[in-house]
């Protein structure tokens, strides 16, 4: 099992803020999912068995899709 880190390590690896992380921490709690931060590990873990799955996906453009968009201005 590998560990998350420190919460600072952890929002490191996610690419994001610490304070980004502890919001997102604390809307999966409000949500139900129980996780907790181990100092002794230094990694965040489930107390039961409810998962999270993130799934990431480019939503951003390829360069050759932008030459595609056209946009008409009418003043």
């Amino acid at each position: 099992m590998m560990a998350t880190g420190t919460p600072e390590e952890f929002a490191e690896k996610l690419g994001i803020r610490r304070s980004t992380l502890f919001q997102s921490l604390q809307e999966m709690r409000e949500m139900g999912v129980n996780i907790k931060y181990s100092c002794i590990r230094q990694s965040y873990y489930y107390t039961d068995n409810r998962r999270i799955k993130i799934k990431l996906e480019n939503i951003f453009p390829e360069k050759s899709d932008l030459d595609k968009v056209s946009i008409n201005r009418e003043y």
